[in-house]
């Protein structure tokens, strides 16, 4: 099948992609640029979503884009490596399908073949195909949260994700250079000082965030009530188990910690004393 009158978007979109290469968009693109050169259809663009999940229900820069360029007319078709690449949430499947009745865009993917969304039959089949991808993705999901909560009664950590304050990149090795400062502040707070002015004080001497960023009250209270702090593994806001790590500071001073920060009368009466200056 050959109409070389369509202007083709290239769509390709990875969920995970933890080192940021990209070759997994790379790859969906090679294949569908084959794909549009045996079709006929120029390609007119590429939209690119890297680590981003169709399911999770975040914006997708791409994909708006190319909802916006076919609402337009800048493009009349669209080809993806596979349909749950473009969708796997019904409810955006069938927003999807009243554009494509709307603009008569064309809809082709490397490993389904033309995408009839102009007929009931086509509607049907991508509505089964856009269960499953669901279904899938549900599923990965309960197995995730699952594996989480195993890790977590175990007093082991998640992994992944930024170093946390006080700890080396193992997530496991105490940074004794931050511990000191850490340390420092649990004293301060708990002889009365705030938070506000504990953030003063540390950005005032250099100490920065993980990230190299400047310390607000809200990110200091996470890092001072966390259960990470006293060696304890949480979940659900709950602590389960000890854990892998040794503690920074012991589970009574973190106790008295969580009893001063999470004390709602200390926000009270800052106010006050405010309002009565």
């Amino acid at each position: 099948m050959s109409d070389p009158t369509r202007a083709a978007a290239v769509y390709c979109r990875i969920s995970n992609d933890p080192t940021g290469t990209g070759l997994g968009v790379t790859r969906q693109r090679d294949d569908c640029e084959s794909h549009a050169t045996a079709l006929g259809w120029p390609v007119a663009g590429f939209y690119e979503d890297n680590d981003v999940s169709a399911y999770s229900g975040k914006k997708r820069p791409a994909y708006e884009r190319l909802v916006d360029d076919l609402r337009e007319g800048r493009i009349d078709a669209v080809i993806a490596w596979h349909p749950d690449r473009l969708h796997r949430s019904p409810r955006e499947l069938e927003d999807f399908i009243d554009l494509i009745e709307t603009t008569g865009a064309a809809v082709s993917t490397v490993s389904a073949g033309i995408w009839d969304l102009s007929s009931p039959e086509g509607r049907a089949f991508a509505r089964i195909l856009g269960a499953m991808a669901r279904q899938e993705s549900e599923h990965k999901s309960r197995r995730a949260k699952r594996k989480h909560e195993e890790l977590a009664l175990a007093g082991k950590g998640s992994g992944g994700g930024t170093r946390p304050f006080g700890f080396e990149e193992d997530r496991v090795t105490i940074r004794e250079s931050e511990a000191v400062v850490i340390r420092s502040a649990v004293e301060r707070i708990l002889a009365g000082g705030t938070l506000r002015g504990q953030c003063k004080q540390w950005n005032d001497q250099g100490v920065a965030t993980v990230k190299g960023g400047r310390w607000t009250p809200q990110v200091l209270k996470r890092l001072l009530t966390s259960a990470r702090l006293a060696g304890w593994r949480e979940h659900k806001g709950e602590m389960v188990a000890e854990a892998e790590w040794e503690g920074i500071v012991d589970l009574g001073t973190l106790e008295r910690l969580r009893k001063v920060l999470n004390d709602p009368g200390r926000l009270t009466r800052r106010y006050s004393r405010k309002y009565l200056l």
